[in-house]
């Protein structure tokens, strides 16, 4: 079963956590909050049976959002800080029973040099891989579309093999915009059940600079550039059978769908899987508070014991 969530990105006014129940949702992906609201946000899951996920960092408590996440340097001091923050989100995430933690990999940002990337990465996914079993909280990467050395499946594919602590994260939006060759699909085919999670709105190329991640819904055409979900999101659960997916938009604007008209096309979506597929096993799924309950194939984890709005890439 593929469940349903929305992240709080959507939200407007972020410590409203009622604003996410027009989604209907049964994950909630927490991004960029304080420790003062994790109390808060631990009563809103479990009050509501929604399962909690977090996106690195949780928590964060600095007055100023954060603008650079830069995992794999190549300044030193920024990847220490993206790994401190990294391990405070499993933490954290082992507290909450969080389905999952998703971290944005590798840095995004200019210049990128070739000299040392590859032990850069290595040290922050091994680190990251020792985080998820001492939490048994399973950690996602996050695909990004800006590094040159690492943005493409096979990137990510090999990255993260041999490593089965870790899962992928699949950002339709960012596999979109590398163009055919290298979109959703292309990550779904080379990786599998690794993608363990999936982020879902739509934007086309020209759009994505202004509008950014938009609400993903039935009248968006392949003709404006747009993904056609209709047919590309029932094959890409076939592909993976990802435990999740995770509406990520922007807060809708005049003229967009309501949250429940969005919900209700995705759940649509989700639930009309072609049949005679098999369903590849997931990672092991947590409720708010308590131990993982195994999914097919997998061993069950057991869970350890307002801040501006951040850019989001």
């Amino acid at each position: 079963m593929t469940l349903l969530g929305v992240s709080t990105g959507v939200l407007a006014d972020r410590t409203d956590l009622t604003g996410l129940l027009a989604y209907d949702p049964e994950v909630v992906e927490f991004y960029n909050y304080p420790r003062s609201m994790l109390a808060g946000i631990e009563r809103f899951c479990a009050r509501r049976g929604i399962r909690p996920a977090l996106h690195t960092p949780v928590p964060y408590d600095e007055p100023r959002p954060l603008r650079r996440f830069a995992p794999t340097g190549p300044d030193p001091d920024e990847a220490a800080t993206a790994l401190r923050l990294t391990e405070a989100t499993v933490r954290c995430a082992a507290d909450l029973g969080a389905l999952h933690v998703v971290v944005h990999f590798p840095s995004p940002y200019p210049p990128y040099p070739l000299a040392g990337f590859d032990s850069w990465c290595r040290d922050f996914l091994d680190a990251a891989c020792g985080l998820a079993r001492e939490h048994g909280v399973p950690v996602l990467v996050e695909n990004l579309s800006a590094h040159p050395l690492l943005h493409t499946a096979a990137h990510y594919r090999d990255a993260l093999a041999g490593r089965p602590e870790l899962g992928l994260c699949l950002d339709v939006g960012h596999a979109h915009l590398l163009g055919p060759e290298h979109g959703p699909l292309g990550y779904a085919r080379a990786l599998g059940p690794v993608v363990r999670s999936m982020h879902l709105y739509n934007t086309t190329a020209a759009r994505y600079p202004e509008h950014g991640h938009e609400p993903a819904h039935a009248g968006q055409s392949a003709a404006d550039g747009y993904l056609p979900l209709a047919e590309v999101l029932p094959e890409l659960l076939d592909l993976t059978g990802a435990p999740a997916v995770v509406l990520e938009h922007r807060p809708p604007a005049p003229g967009d769908p309501g949250p429940e008209q969005i919900s209700r096309w995705i759940r649509e979506l989700i639930s009309h899987r072609r049949p005679g597929r098999p369903t590849p096993d997931g990672p092991a799924v947590r409720t708010p508070g308590g131990p993982a309950v195994r999914t097919s194939g997998e061993p069950a984890r057991t869970a350890s014991a307002g801040s501006p709005r951040p850019a989001h890439t």
